[in-house]
């Protein structure tokens, strides 16, 4: 039965090559905070996910909820379930606490498929309906800088391989500084380049119609989340104005978020990260629907270990809704990982061949990174 035997957690955190600046934080990112699981069978096989952690920003969950969700409520219920046993643990989880908590379910739900893939010895996209691609082009992210860092930045990432750069913005008041971050990233890497741009909710309807009409002779691939996650009327009265295709991210975490986005016209492209989503497979329901419906799909995730991004790259190479470029970009930012990290070769991340997501954790360098509660709380803060 491939029954589980122990579900244990490590919080780790792993510091930034940089400070990353987002929306309306007021200072950028300094480590990654991660919360590791390891799913160990009753016959010696470990399986490992990953949900990282930006409380208050795409979800409600706290550091100390998600530990506790896991260590005391899922991770006892779920002793001796097979780890084949896949929808009865999507669907015990859900029962076991309804509202939301999408984060640490997604963590067990990629460790759970993890152990299951290498039980068989098999790769995990070969049980999500195998290779579509094996490799993914790949956008390089930058966060909130002066416009001339942003462009050298931009450049780095053209120099890569890379063929799309998403840029944050977030100049409320004064639109000409995300003009300019725009205007001087475009005349860097060139006109073959797509640029992205994510606001992450900071604007409001009228800005974020100004601020679209004053950078779309840039030619500009997308704008995410101007506006806040509840405000699909806002989303949908931009959309209507402006002449850039919008995406949907904090607004998405549920098949009931997209169906509102979709029923509402809010959006013409929606991004998934499998931890808000709630893991792989809530993941991939939500692109089926949405490429049912006519909407665009992309993915990934924020701040992050090899791990969590190859569970996503796992996704986009197995689902053909899925569009090019991924945004599981999250290990670039960092100094070091837990794992060998993600390859990417000419802008392209690679599919591993092995099985289960297809990496390795080095223990050493999650013993080194595990840190406590207390530490990971004051880093987010």
């Amino acid at each position: 039965m491939s029954a589980i035997r122990t579900i244990e957690t490590t919080l780790v955190r792993i510091p930034s090559g940089s400070p990353y600046q987002m929306g309306a934080m007021e200072r950028g990112a300094s480590h990654a905070i991660s919360i590791i699981v390891r799913v160990e069978t009753e016959d010696g096989i470990d399986g490992w996910g990953e949900c990282f952690l930006t409380p208050g920003w795409y979800g409600a969950d706290t550091p100390a909820g998600m530990l506790w969700l896991i260590d005391s409520v899922f991770g006892p219920r779920l002793k001796g379930v097979s780890v084949f046993d896949i929808e009865k643990i999507e669907r015990g989880m859900q029962k076991m606490w309804q509202l939301g908590n999408w984060y640490p379910k997604s963590a067990i739900e990629i460790a759970v498929r993890d152990a299951a893939a290498r039980t068989i010895g098999q790769p995990l996209h070969a049980m999500m309906g195998g290779a579509f691609r094996d490799r993914f082009p790949m956008s390089g992210g930058i966060g909130t800088e002066a416009p001339e860092v942003m462009a050298a930045k931009a450049m780095k990432f053209k120099e890569r391989g890379f063929k799309t750069v998403k840029l944050k913005i977030d100049s409320v008041h004064d639109l000409e500084t995300d003009v300019a971050r725009v205007r001087e990233v475009r005349e860097a890497i060139g006109p073959d380049i797509k640029i992205r741009l994510d606001g992450n909710g900071v604007y409001n309807v009228p800005l974020a119609v100004r601020l679209s009409r004053a950078i779309e002779k840039y030619n500009i691939e997308s704008l995410e989340q101007p506006v806040q996650a509840h405000d699909l009327k806002g989303m949908a009265e931009i959309r209507q104005q402006i002449g850039i295709p919008l995406m949907a991210d904090e607004s998405v975490h549920t098949m009931h978020d997209a169906l509102a986005v979709i029923e509402h016209r809010a959006a013409d492209i929606i991004k998934l990260k499998v931890s808000k989503c709630g893991g792989l497979g809530p993941s991939r329901r939500i692109a089926d629907l949405c490429q049912a419906a006519g909407i665009e799909v992309t993915v990934g995730n924020g701040f992050n270990t090899s791990l969590l991004a190859t569970a996503e790259l796992q996704l986009a190479c197995s689902c053909s809704a899925i569009l090019p470029a991924g945004e599981f970009i999250g290990p670039d930012k960092l100094e070091d990982d837990i794992c060998i990290p993600m390859r990417i070769e000419d802008g392209d991340a690679i599919l591993p061949k092995g099985p289960g997501l297809g990496i390795e954790i080095d223990r050493a360098k999650l013993e080194k990174y595990a840190t406590t509660l207390e530490k990971a709380t004051a880093a987010l803060a």
